[in-house]
């Protein structure tokens, strides 16, 4: 048997949130972080007892992708897989449990820090999807059972750690100041069935903020997510994306922020 190192560009794979039941068709929110932001060379299948269906990809920002099917998932076993291609042919990188664990947080950005991970390739063979735009400069290589490889940053190294795959990367970097409505490239975990009352309360206290001034940040950063701009119709299913500190620092009297949401709620 031949075998070569591979060099993954998939550095984390999580489940943000399962957006359905089981017997009901696919739909996830998937956390992604590849060196180049290209997806189409990745694949994305539900595994189940009864066959795999390859999911369809919606890129929503940089690292927060909506897998849909069409196929009824009925066995509470399944497994979402994700591929990788490489040259000639597609590798797994990641097998998770669909029904496992319905939220994994969203990878952290430490300003400044340097980059870890390790990465197990494996290859798969027989998949007939194919692939466009492929890099003309990327490194041959032969199949392999399993590829594994360690990258760290030249100011430290990685010693005794054998298993990082499943623990978010942290990413060199700069810390920006913007006073835009929101940033894209965080987004509010919650359930499909959430209130904003409720995706309030369970933030309010990470931010050091009153729950009105919590709902108003998150109405006022996300105005797509609310039906006719009324603070009490968040959208089914929409991405809200996490207010900026500014927007924060705005509502900290709560007193204040009570008034200003009742005149809003009112409306």
């Amino acid at each position: 048997m031949c075998s070569a190192t591979a060099v993954a560009q998939v550095s984390h794979v999580s489940i943000n949130s399962r957006m359905f039941e089981l017997g009901a068709y696919p739909k996830i929110r998937l956390n992604v972080i590849t060196d180049n932001q290209d997806i189409t060379r990745l694949e994305f299948v539900v595994h189940q007892s009864t066959g795999e269906e390859k999911l369809m990809a919606q890129q929503l920002n940089r690292f927060l992708i909506l897998l849909t099917g069409v196929e009824d998932v009925t066995d509470p076993k399944a497994r979402l897989l994700v591929r990788e291609y490489h040259v000639d042919r597609w590798y797994e990188v990641k097998s998770l449990p669909v029904f496992g664990a319905d939220k994994t947080p969203e990878p952290k950005l430490n300003p400044n820090a340097a980059v870890n991970t390790t990465q197990t390739v494996k290859p798969v063979l027989g998949s007939t999807a194919k692939i466009a735009n492929i890099d003309a400069e990327s490194t041959v290589m032969a199949p392999v059972a399993t590829a594994h490889i360690n990258t760290t940053n030249t100011a430290s190294s990685v010693r005794g750690q054998s298993a990082l795959m499943d623990a978010p990367p942290i990413l060199d970097v700069k810390p920006s100041e913007s006073t835009t409505l929101a940033s894209e490239e965080c987004v509010l975990n919650y359930a499909a069935n959430e209130t904003l009352w409720r995706i309030a309360k369970r933030y309010a206290a990470e931010w050091e903020l009153n729950m009105y001034g919590a709902m108003l940040a998150i109405y006022d950063s996300n105005p797509k997510a609310f039906a006719k701009n009324k603070i009490n119709a968040l959208k089914k299913n929409v991405t809200l994306y996490c207010p900026p500190k500014d927007m924060l620092m705005r509502y900290s009297d709560s007193g204040e922020a009570k008034a200003i949401f009742e005149g809003k709620n009112a409306g």
